[in-house]
């Protein structure tokens, strides 16, 4: 947790991870639109209020601290809370309508304290150029909080990150395996593809362990050798 002293007041980046980088998020051409979104606020748009959908392994929370981590974002005031880590009376939201960009992850998991104090929060929003960015695992309309905050949660733009499926699996574990820069073969990728859980952590995990596997058994990547792997690992 790391300390911001910023306009003569202390915030907390809850659960900010500094490493993330938005090259290293797999964007399919289905999630196009979310991309466009996000290249809009990375462009300079202001006043933005964008809610974020997804399911638990589909990486959201490594998307927005990549976003805060862009170049041109670090030029901005921002901020990234993990709002379901926020358990006591405190206001930690009050003041952040002075911020550029106002991050809150895991809106589904708030406690009821936390529904009034993002209610303010959107509305103070609404007289900046704040742009804000909510990410849930739920869309507003499944989620049970008070009406009032629902309706505000209904005014933003929603987007969702949508799944990896048969369509780009194999699209993603190319990407994965060149920011990794594993060296293996199409032909290899199709028939590891055909075995792996369709979730981002789990096609990178899999590739880095399959890497580990073969430099500890000197083996080539070859389908045999990814045959003997996945024999273990899977089971």
């Amino acid at each position: 947790m790391k300390n911001i002293n910023r306009k003569n007041q202390l915030y907390f980046d809850f659960g900010r991870d500094y490493e993330a980088n938005l090259e290293n998020f797999f964007f399919s051409s289905k999630n196009s639109i979310l991309k466009a979104e996000l290249n809009e606020i990375i462009e300079g748009a202001t006043n933005q209020k964008l809610f974020i959908t997804a399911h638990e392994a589909d990486g959201k929370t490594f998307l927005l601290n990549s976003l805060l981590n862009h170049n041109r974002i670090k030029e901005l005031q921002s901020i990234y809370i993990d709002v379901s880590s926020l358990k006591n009376d405190e206001n930690y939201l009050e003041g952040l309508s002075s911020f550029d960009l106002v991050c809150l992850d895991n809106v589904h998991k708030i406690a009821d304290n936390l529904e009034i104090q993002i209610f303010n929060l959107i509305n103070e929003c609404k007289a900046t150029t704040t742009t804000l960015i909510l990410a849930s695992n739920e869309n507003p309309n499944e989620l049970n909080y008070l009406p009032d905050l629902i309706s505000r949660f209904n005014e933003f733009k929603r987007c969702r990150i949508n799944p990896i499926d048969d369509d780009n699996v194999i699209e993603c574990m190319e990407f994965v395996a060149l920011k990794l820069n594993l060296e293996f073969s199409k032909e290899l990728i199709e028939f590891i593809s055909l075995r792996i859980r369709r979730d981002f952590f789990s096609i990178k995990k899999t590739l880095q362990d399959f890497d580990k596997f073969l430099y500890s058994e000197k083996k080539q990547p070859t389908k045999i050798s990814a045959a003997s792997f996945l024999k273990s690992y899977l089971n």
